[in-house]
């Protein structure tokens, strides 16, 4: 038991601001009895309102369903006259005979009888004949709505001779609610055809409009297997699907429930439903009360309810609220005070008065607050220090990553990232973009013939005179590798181009680098070039292919000259 009441006062409460528990206890004190009192009415209430409901809406819908049944066994009825008629079998056989005037004959014959079945009927939308392939025998009958006839004929289930009741809706969104029926000969009792009968849905809504459960009730009737509303009344244009609807109700007669359900709607409202099926058919009447709307009159002292207890809480509130805030209010500025200092405020003190516990409370923070102040001071000094020098750290290393250390120019990853950058904005701009690739001529055999240190500082000879042969700021010289060099020129053409190689080349071969290894005597170079207009399908790749293959071809034919390579072909010469 004491463990419970430390659970209760010292864990759980204390996760509640003081304010709160105090207000909350005078509050809970006057409204507990009354909340429990306002619950039981209401659920009593609620549930006599249900079963007043489920009662009447359910003796309502038996009789829709009865008067609905009764229409649809006389128009059963009526058309299984007509196609046992003999005129009806005559005309179908003479149908299927190989006489074309007997054929035409009975499809004049065939139409006649239509029209004096049903063409006196203003609620008949649609009647047709349709042979055993399910085409419509009158000829005058457009493609497309035959088509769509054709179609619903063919997903309609074997109907075992039996009428076959669904809705059927044209391209032009006229909806139908349609009789199927085989036509059988009389003499073998082989299938001769179908009947196809197309009624408007107000000539059923009829039977219902005058019915009015109040609440806000609809009354309609859906087809229980997909939920789709068959007939509604003339006030109710909803065609929407009550899938929920559908499958309450199929759970409800799972479940040996029969004739009434509660179910959302498709915007997640909750209404209640009572249904009985139309014989011989897959439909059902059904209707349907909000459970909101039927609810008003309980919700009405529900609401009287409510005033009350917003009476009593008024009272409680203040008189609560005087003693709560004795307390509470110091502790919150208290609290909001420390929740400054989150932010680094630590300059904030606490005014205080008075000799109780916050008293001394508030005078620790103060004391706190300036030694937390003095040694951040301090220590934001030092940390100020250490940025700093940081920063110049990483100004070197991020240099460093994009130098090459031993020429001093960039390095080939800064080449990569710059050949990328250069080629989107030759793509916008649609401006020429050129790329040489250099290479040492015979430096193997300098690095064999001199030193690897000479070979270095050749190296550093050849980066500083193209750092110096690049003059404008988009130009970059860099390390592409080993004794290979390159240079990306932006918006240059290839004139321009092959004359900065051949400016790079002479100046390279006129320091005279003594070479004994290699035939020219001093240190050449050989120069691959191209230059494109380059568009959304070009690739650094494809760039640095084409000048590597320039520059092999220089090596080819010789060494120590300039080789264009461009979408025109291959072109250069030997040096001067």
């Amino acid at each position: 038991m004491r463990s419970l009441l430390d659970f209760l006062s010292l864990k759980l409460l204390r996760k509640i601001e003081i304010r709160y528990r105090l207000i909350n206890s005078f509050v809970l004190v006057s409204l507990v009895p009354l909340l429990i009192a306002g619950i039981v009415a209401y659920r009593e209430s609620s549930n006599a309102s249900q079963e007043k409901i489920r009662i009447f809406a359910g003796e309502v819908v038996k009789q829709v369903a009865q008067n609905m049944l009764q229409q649809i066994e006389k128009i059963e009825s009526s058309s299984e006259e007509l196609v046992v008629s003999g005129r009806m079998q005559g005309a179908l056989a003479a149908y299927y005979s190989s006489n074309e005037s007997e054929r035409a004959a009975a499809h004049a014959e065939m139409t006649r009888l239509m029209l004096e079945n049903y063409g006196s009927f203003e609620y008949v939308n649609q009647k047709y004949v349709l042979d055993r392939k399910h085409r419509i025998m009158d000829a005058q009958v457009f493609a497309q709505l035959g088509d769509g006839v054709a179609h619903f004929v063919d997903d309609a289930p074997d109907m075992k001779g039996k009428p076959y009741w669904s809705t059927y809706s044209t391209a032009a969104g006229q909806k139908s609610v349609v009789m199927l029926r085989d036509i059988l000969f009389k003499g073998n009792n082989r299938l001769a055809g179908t009947l196809f009968v197309g009624l408007k849905p107000t000539h059923f809504s009829r039977i219902f409009d005058s019915v009015d459960l109040g609440y806000g009730s609809r009354l309609f009737v859906i087809d229980s297997r997909d939920g789709s509303i068959v007939v509604s009344g003339s006030q109710d244009n909803s065609d929407a699907v009550e899938a929920g609807l559908a499958g309450a109700i199929a759970q409800t007669v799972a479940n040996g429930g029969k004739d009434f359900t509660s179910y959302q709607d498709n915007n997640k409202k909750k209404h209640l439903a009572a249904f009985a099926p139309i014989p011989h058919t897959d439909w059902m009447v059904v209707s349907t009360t909000p459970l909101n709307a039927l609810n008003a009159e309980v919700r009405s002292i529900r609401n009287k309810i409510v005033f009350i207890g917003v009476l009593c809480f008024i009272v409680s509130f203040a008189l609560s609220f005087i003693i709560a805030r004795s307390i509470s209010l110091p502790l919150k500025q208290l609290v909001g005070v420390m929740k400054e200092t989150k932010t680094g405020n630590y300059l904030i003190r606490m005014d205080y008065e008075g000799k109780d516990e916050i008293t001394v409370l508030s005078q620790r923070f103060n004391e706190m607050a300036s030694k937390v102040y003095q040694h951040n001071e301090h220590l934001e000094e030092q940390v100020a220090a250490r940025t700093r020098e940081l920063e110049l750290v990483n100004q070197k290393l991020e240099a460093l990553s994009a130098t090459d250390s031993l020429t001093g120019i960039a390095n080939r990853r800064r080449f990569d990232e710059a050949l990328a950058t250069e080629l989107r904005r030759a793509v916008r701009s649609q401006k020429p973009l050129a790329l040489l690739m250099l290479d040492v001529d015979f430096f193997k055999n300098y690095n064999d013939r001199y030193g690897h240190l000479a070979g270095d500082d050749c190296l550093r000879t050849v980066a500083q005179i193209l750092r110096t042969s690049s003059r404008r700021a988009t130009d970059l010289a860099a390390r592409y590798g080993g004794e290979e060099f390159s240079i990306i020129v932006a918006e240059s053409d290839s004139t321009h181009a092959m004359q900065l190689g051949e400016n790079i080349r002479s100046a390279i071969e006129n320091l005279h680098i003594p070479h004994d290894e290699s035939p020219f005597g001093y240190v050449t170079c050989s120069i691959g070039v191209t230059a494109v207009q380059v568009d959304d399908n070009m690739t650094t790749d494809t760039l640095l292919r084409m000048a590597d293959v320039a520059m092999y071809l220089a090596k080819s034919q010789g060494r120590n000259r300039v080789v264009l390579n461009d979408r025109n072909g291959i072109a250069g010469g030997p040096a001067a």
